[in-house]
């Protein structure tokens, strides 16, 4: 029997996006019993809707479920409890996939039955969208690991996008895999917790997924409810180092950890905006995580010496 797929893609304010998302999801020459599409209305106040009424109105295979609006983790969690696929992937409203390739990568899943199958992206601007042509590669080589395998030999914390790979509906439910609720950067998280506990896992670098380069995205623009998050996210990654890691774990989720954190000592360093805010976020993260402190190098312990005891230094270093 063929893989279901549920595809969940949350939508608010993309309108003028989300009708190339939406196309690109019926130009994968599947059979349209062999996935749905569940389209999450977090609250839009365009017409993002609209846009797209007579492409839902051609197909039985999409539902959509409303909520008000309460952020991309939200509406991705709401996707989750309505899906009824086999795997899910998620697909933000603004980005495409590549016509035909969804077919090699589901009949992985159909043969391999992995928790996880994480696949390559490109990333696009508006322009290049407009103008160039991605076909699919003819080729999918696929190798098997394992979450934690995965976690040392592929992990990149600058790129742990949720929607790069495809998971398995009932390896989330049964680990209670969940999004953090109104907080950005959401995916650094998940995904981190997803290699954690994931057993099966297959990595292949054949491209799916458009990654849409946009002004006014999430990342575009950082501003003070954005840093903050940031505490959020090192705190959770934090915590998860209590999940029996080995060593080498270890030494990667702390590198994970040292990269956001150095991620975010940038932005409050080269950010006017937040020049005023500055004592206030970092006496946000030493409350959330007080023994926060980075080792292997003479310059990772400088900074965390510095942002121990001397936090404006620490920012200012950030500034060079």
């Amino acid at each position: 029997m063929a893989i279901k797929l549920s595809i969940i893609v949350p939508v608010y304010n993309v309108e003028e996006y989300i009708r190339p998302c939406v196309e690109s999801i019926f130009k994968q020459g599947l059979d349209e019993s062999t996935y749905e599409v569940i389209l999450v209305n977090d609250g839009t106040k365009d017409n993002s809707f609209g846009v797209i009424e007579d492409i839902v109105n051609s197909h039985s295979n999409i539902l959509i479920v409303e909520q008000k609006n309460q952020g991309l983790s939200a509406a991705r969690n709401t996707g989750m409890t309505k899906a009824s696929g086999d795997y899910i992937l998620f697909l933000d409203s603004d980005d495409l996939l590549i016509e035909n390739t969804l077919g090699k990568l589901t009949a992985e899943l159909n043969s391999s039955s992995p928790d996880i199958l994480y696949a390559g992206f490109v990333k696009m601007t508006n322009e290049e969208i407009d103008t160039r042509k991605m076909v699919a590669q003819e080729e999918c080589i696929c190798r098997e690991t394992t979450g934690r395998k995965g976690l040392l030999e592929d992990y990149n914390a600058r790129e742990c996008y949720a929607w790069r790979a495809f998971y398995k509906r009932t390896f989330l439910e049964e680990k209670h895999l969940r999004f953090i609720p109104g907080i950005y950067f959401e995916d650094v998280p998940f995904t981190t917790e997803c290699h954690l506990v994931a057993g099966k896992c297959i990595r292949t670098d054949y491209t799916f997924y458009i990654y849409r380069q946009r002004p006014g995205s999430i990342v575009s623009a950082i501003n003070k409810k954005k840093v903050m998050d940031f505490n959020y996210v090192i705190a959770r990654l934090w915590e998860l180092r209590r999940k029996k890691l080995t060593p080498p774990e270890d030494k990667q989720l702390i590198e994970a950890i040292f990269i956001t954190f150095s991620l975010e000592m940038w932005y409050i360093a080269h950010t006017p905006e937040l020049y005023a805010d500055r004592k206030e976020i970092i006496a946000d993260l030493k409350e959330k995580v007080p023994n926060l402190s980075f080792r292997g190098s003479m310059k990772r312990w400088i900074k965390s010496f510095l942002f121990k005891h001397a936090p404006t230094l620490c920012v200012k270093l950030h500034a060079l």
